[in-house]
């Protein structure tokens, strides 16, 4: 029985239907929306960063000209048109025709080849670009050829101050310029399948000369076959996917190549952290984002940044990923062989948001726990009776708490009542006033819950929002969570029982799978990240199990003065926290204000939490600095 979950990577599905059946349009209107909407999503370099399985290629998958016409030609289909309205918002469809004509050229193959070359780093570069514009005027020519255009109907109009600069490729006429790029992809691939490097003035004209197509074309127009349509005018996209396996040098020149302003083509880069230099990828997600004009991008002259990562205004990036998972989620469900055709394509409805208690037995012995804690702390029974009156009117979506919840409740505020209540100069005072209000609170109530979590293994996460705040806004995380989910849900229907899963289930095997995941890391520094993070989290775990509950963290706070000056007084820590950042392990929080003091905050990523049992919450944090941090890893176990 096959799962669609486990069809994690866009890449994997060939098929432009099948690709487009399981994309979610939310990262679109989030992340790309606002620019298109204003005209500038293709007018700049567009740098779109991001952790694996952020979806980086499926939004560049999206602009691709097949699967621009393939969801044209589909969109009547209700499950497609949410999509398409999405594309029409980014301009990459309008009046119900393509508008952009997108090529994706993956930088995982050849292109760093020309790094290797016993050439100078000016000549490297040009075989690189050379080599680059030929592979997407190719690429565009055979994506229309794909759709029946033939070359004879295709016409390509170039910029208005660059009419002499069109004989250098290939001329007016689009034969012309497809058999020029021919001719300047076969010298160039030449060089790189050589054994030897040729020598320098070996060179083939067709590429070390002028051919430099990007700064000659300015829109791509189609004739129409008949007089009762109007030509369609498109304009070239490239998007250079996975740049960061690139050598660095390679980079950075490309970057700037493709970065200026008389370029008329629209040109993307898409990237992971591992090819920024330590301080630079930790910068990338902790800036001040305050001035941006849209989520997830920074505002620049030159390069219009797009970050698919945890940053920014969290509550509205976790609100925006829940839509997005519990949208992509019941797409892979519909695919599902046993369970879409049984209709079962909610995944909220497959996952049950039922507490489940302690044992009776259980129960009992931590009801002798609540009176012993009574009898040590010396507090009143009049003193418990308020408290227990606090916790009984308390609500949870309008229900009371459980039984079990309810005794873990009283034993917090027992002991917060112990931490503050006042110090008088009297033997007499037998119930003395708190220092400050003891009240039963969510925060309370997730204390209490964790307490039962770690004693008795009471089943904490349950339910779509936790299955969704677990997988660090990250889709990939998401899929690998919910394949297990479903893969039990599958079984259990076809054993004759019903489809819902239990919280315990849930909780149960979230967790294991969190282990797994962290276990099969293999990514530059893995072991360090594993150290670093291992480290925090049982550092909260012991702060959270603390009796009166006064903190449930997730996260490690350092001075933001000392994240600042990271790369330059501890770079080894820099470099194990970009890899920590880059894999999803840790999210940081820059500029995060406690009292009078400015933290950053290092958060533990979704596998990390459930791994350690720890609070999916925001906002809880343990003081301390960069040095304990660097020390610590100098003292890593071998």
């Amino acid at each position: 029985m096959e799962n669609p979950f486990l069809k994690r990577a866009s890449e994997y599905l060939r098929d432009d239907e099948a690709f487009l059946a399981v994309v979610s349009p939310e990262p679109v209107t989030f992340f790309l929306r606002g620019r298109g909407q204003a005209g500038t999503l293709y007018d700049r370099l567009l740098f779109m960063q991001g952790t694996p399985g952020s979806g980086k290629t499926t939004l560049a998958r999206l602009f691709e000209y097949p699967t621009l016409t393939a969801l044209l030609r589909n969109r009547s289909s209700s499950g497609y048109q949410s999509l398409a309205g999405a594309l029409v918002e980014c301009g990459g469809i309008v009046d119900d025709r393509p508008a952009v004509i997108g090529c994706r050229l993956t930088m995982e193959t050849d292109y760093r080849d020309f790094w290797e070359f016993p050439y100078n780093d000016t000549l490297k570069i040009g075989l690189l670009t050379t080599f680059v514009q030929a592979r997407a005027v190719l690429a565009w020519f055979r994506h229309l050829t794909a759709e029946g255009i033939p070359a004879s109907r295709i016409r390509i109009v170039p910029r208005a101050d660059a009419e002499t600069a069109v004989d250098a490729i290939g001329g007016p006429d689009a034969e012309g310029v497809l058999a020029r790029a021919r001719e300047v992809e076969a010298a160039a691939y030449e060089i790189v399948g050589a054994l030897i490097a040729p020598r320098e003035e070996d060179l083939s004209q067709a590429v070390t000369g002028a051919y430099r197509p990007f700064d000659v074309i300015d829109r791509i127009e189609i004739d129409p076959q008949n007089d009762t349509v109007s030509p369609l005018s498109l304009l070239p996209l490239v998007i250079l996917d996975d740049a960061n396996v690139l050598h660095p040098s390679q980079f950075r020149a490309l970057q700037h190549w493709l970065a200026r302003r008389e370029l008329r083509i629209a040109r993307w880069m898409i990237a992971r952290f591992d090819i920024l230099l330590p301080q630079e990828a930790l910068n990338a997600v902790t800036e001040d984002r305050a001035e941006a004009d849209f989520p997830g991008l920074t505002a620049g002259r030159d390069i219009e940044i797009v970050l698919l990562q945890s940053s920014g205004p969290r509550r509205e990036q976790r609100i925006a990923f829940r839509r997005m998972a519990k949208d992509m989620a019941g797409r892979y469900l519909q695919k599902h062989s046993l369970l879409g055709p049984r209709r079962l394509i909610v995944l909220s409805d497959l996952l049950s948001d039922q507490e489940e208690s302690i044992s009776p037995s259980a129960l009992r012995e931590y009801g002798e726990m609540v009176n012993a804690a009574q009898r040590r702390l010396k507090v009143t029974d009049a003193r418990r009776e308020e408290f227990e009156k606090e916790v009984d009117e308390f609500r949870v979506g309008g229900r009371p708490v459980p039984p079990d919840v309810r005794l873990a409740m009283l034993m917090v505020l027992l002991h917060r009542y112990d931490r503050r209540r006042k110090k008088v100069a009297t033997l007499f005072e037998t119930d003395p006033e708190p220092s400050r209000p003891i009240t039963a609170n969510s925060d309370v109530h997730e204390t209490a819950k964790l307490h039962l979590l770690h004693r008795y293994n009471r089943p904490f996460y349950f339910g779509i929002d936790d299955l969704c705040d677990s997988s660090s806004e990250n889709a990939e995380l998401f899929l690998q969570l919910s394949a297990v989910l479903v893969e039990t849900v599958a079984t259990q229907v076809i054993r004759s029982k019903g489809p819902q899963l239990s919280a315990g289930t849930q909780s149960r095997l979230l967790r294991q799978r969190a282990d797994w995941i962290i276990n099969k890391w293999s990514f530059p520094y893995f072991q360090e990240v594993k150290h670093l993070v291992t480290w925090i989290g049982k550092q909260c775990v012991e702060v959270t199990q603390e009796p009166n509950g006064w903190l449930t963290p997730n996260a490690y706070g350092i001075p933001q003065e000392d994240f600042e000056n990271l790369a330059k007084n501890h770079p080894d820590l820099a470099r194990v926290l970009q890899f920590a950042v880059a894999y999803n392990a840790i999210l940081l929080v820059p500029n995060y204000k406690q009292g009078s003091k400015v933290w950053c905050l290092m958060e533990l990523g979704g596998m990390v939490i459930l791994a350690h049992g720890l609070s999916l919450r925001r906002g809880g944090f343990l003081e301390g600095d960069a040095k304990v941090l660097a020390t610590m890893l100098e003292e890593r176990p071998l």
